[in-house]
């Protein structure tokens, strides 16, 4: 066992990152989400300027209702001051609790289209997206960072705006009262906004770096949580919580770089504030005391001053919430760019039995590491083939290609004299059934299990698939039969019965091809006897191509394919090559196939 963590791995997103493209046209392009909501929108744009509106409205009234109260006026006209008060108060109160629902609904609906988007995007990508993107970074891009422009996509924009309104009433109120006060506030204004455009979108480098972090964290964990029986059974605990440590320590520093940078704007906007409020409070008591201005105009003049502290400071978060929107835009948009899987295919499969081909086929995951080298095959309809050979010797790859999962750097992969990477993806997986040593149940009934959550398929044709499985014993000790809910936290079933629940997903389709890789894998010899009739069933009358590291299971095959570093070394009838000793497929039946 290593005695030192693994170190945290460099992810995308640091200091010198800034994405492609102007953002705002990144916004630009996600407001289409925001289509069909302009009755919300223009509530908003009536709620928040009256909200603005009665707030100029409150320090007036109480600046009328002081002087009235100091000079003697009746009391009938200071109870309709208080009742004025209290009706611009609760009006206030009902704008904003208006606009708040209008815009959390706003948000939510305008960014759960853009979830779908997300969700719907990724599950059309290819393999080599999802090495690109681990799960828990996928999760953290399609929750967090959507989340974070609820805000951006609804009000945001309105509401600064708004704020910026309330400064402009604030000070006309001022200058209205007194000409002084405006000149001592109208420079203080003018400074924040001028400080506010300098500032401003200097700690988006740093929040994307600290969100890149705080992805590839939980990209850690959910491997690691994943994997922890086999973490604690071979004692990497100790070694997981160094590496977690280390991950931790980069987030840290990252997320202390990024709010020192963010700190700035508010601390300063909050030191002129206060400065402009001592200011303003000196300058009233002096002009109090010299009997220049009314008791009502001090209050007023301070109340002003407060208020006006509050747009600024408003602007000053918003406007930190945008340059965390930024971020969150453009790692949004790097998914929504990346295409992934090239032009999609249009052709269509033949109704009829399929061959299949491979014609010098060539294939790397990664540049400069060839796994398949100049291939080639071809397999009559109905016709079975078995693909041997040591482990890294590319057998899983040839399924892959044929299935479309990926396409081959050069050479051509044809199934029913097609082209796969020309095909209509689900024309192919119509015709084509894979079927893989993993098998995923989810959590839901057995009925979604079998048909994808396709409420169209009758239940007389799941029985026959269950039956034609061999699981019709196992589906009669069900509590509720289709309606059994199956996966993690409900019904546990076995590995075994999961192999026969993927034979029957395959039945339930009736394929023209079917590509298995490792079916048996995880099966123990008594199992993997129980489950050849079903897989017997399966490929009778198709063509079939089979991958297996222990070559004495492929006697349901006729040919054999054996690969060698990525090259067909040998290719021919399966009991030809298995009487010739000579041949490398009577080798590997001799020493079991056990050298993986």
């Amino acid at each position: 066992m290593a005695d030192s963590p693994e170190p945290a791995r460099e992810v995308p997103g640091g200091p010198a990152a800034a994405g492609p493209g102007p953002i705002w046209r990144q916004f630009v392009r996600l407001a289409r989400y925001m289509r069909g909501e302009w009755p919300s929108v223009t509530v908003l744009a009536v709620l928040v300027p009256a909200a603005v509106g009665l707030q100029l409205a409150a320090p007036e009234v109480m600046r009328r209702f002081i002087d009235g109260a100091l000079n003697g006026r009746p009391s009938d006209a200071l109870l309709q001051l208080a009742w004025w008060y209290l009706a611009f108060a609760m009006g206030q109160l009902i704008a904003s609790v208006a606009s708040d629902y209008a815009a959390t609904r706003l948000a939510w609906r305008g960014t759960n289209r853009l979830r779908d988007d997300l969700v719907a995007h990724c599950l059309r990508r290819s393999a080599r997206f999802y090495q690109r993107y681990p799960p828990g970074e996928l999760v953290d891009r399609m929750d967090s960072d959507v989340t974070r422009l609820a805000g951006v996509m609804s009000v945001l924009l309105l509401e600064i705006v708004a704020q910026a309104l309330l400064v402009v009433g604030i000070l006309a109120a001022l200058f209205h009262l007194d000409w002084r006060f405006g000149l001592v506030f109208a420079p203080f204004a003018l400074a924040t906004l001028l400080l506010l455009r300098r500032l401003v979108g200097r700690a988006v480098p740093f929040v994307a770096a600290r969100r890149a972090s705080g992805a590839e964290l939980v990209g850690f964990l959910e491997e690691r949580l994943a994997g922890a029986e086999d973490l604690r059974t071979n004692g990497a605990v100790p070694f997981t919580m160094r590496a977690l440590e280390s991950r931790l320590g980069v987030l840290y520093d990252r997320a202390r770089r990024a709010a020192r940078v963010s700190v700035q704007w508010p601390a300063t906007t909050q030191g002129l504030s206060t400065a402009s409020v001592v200011l303003a409070l000196v300058l009233s008591v002096w002009l109090r005391a010299a009997g220049q201005i009314s008791t009502g105009t001090t209050f007023a003049v301070l109340s002003y001053a407060m208020l006006l502290r509050r747009p600024l400071q408003s602007i000053t978060t918003r406007f930190q919430d945008i340059e965390e929107a930024v971020v969150s835009v453009r790692r949004i948009g790097e998914l929504l760019r990346d295409g992934g899987t090239g032009p999609r295919g249009t052709r269509r499969l033949p109704a009829r039995p399929l061959d299949a081909r491979f014609d010098a086929v060539s294939f790397q995951y990664r540049r400069g590491e060839p796994v398949l080298r100049e291939v080639s095959f071809e397999l009559r309809p109905g016709e079975r083939l078995g693909v041997v050979g040591r482990t890294g010797s590319g057998k899983s790859t040839v399924v892959r290609l044929l299935f479309g999962l990926h396409h081959p750097a050069r050479g051509s992969v044809t199934i029913g004299g097609r082209e796969v990477r020309t095909l209509d993806v689900r024309s192919l997986r119509t015709k084509v059934a894979l079927i893989t040593q993993e098998v995923h149940v989810f959590h839901a009934t057995l009925r979604d299990n079998l048909t994808f959550f396709d409420a169209s398929v009758e239940d007389g044709r799941l029985l026959a698939a269950l039956d034609e499985a061999g699981l019709d014993a196992w589906y009669r000790e069900l509590p509720d039969g289709l309606d059994t809910v199956l996966g993690t936290g409900a019904r546990g079933i076995s590995a075994g019965q999961e192999q026969l629940v993927a034979l029957a997903r395959a039945f339930l389709r009736d394929p023209a091809v079917v590509l298995m890789d490792e079916p048996s894998a995880r099966l123990d010899p008594h199992t993997e006897q129980l489950l050849a009739p079903a897989m017997e069933r399966l490929l009778h009358g198709r063509t079939a191509v089979m991958v297996h590291h222990r070559p004495h299971a492929l006697r349901q095959v006729d040919r054999i394919l054996v690969l060698e570093d990525g090259r067909a070394v040998e290719q021919g009838p399966r009991g030809e090559l298995a009487a010739d000793p000579a041949s490398r497929y009577h080798g590997l039946l001799r020493t079991g196939g056990t050298a993986r």
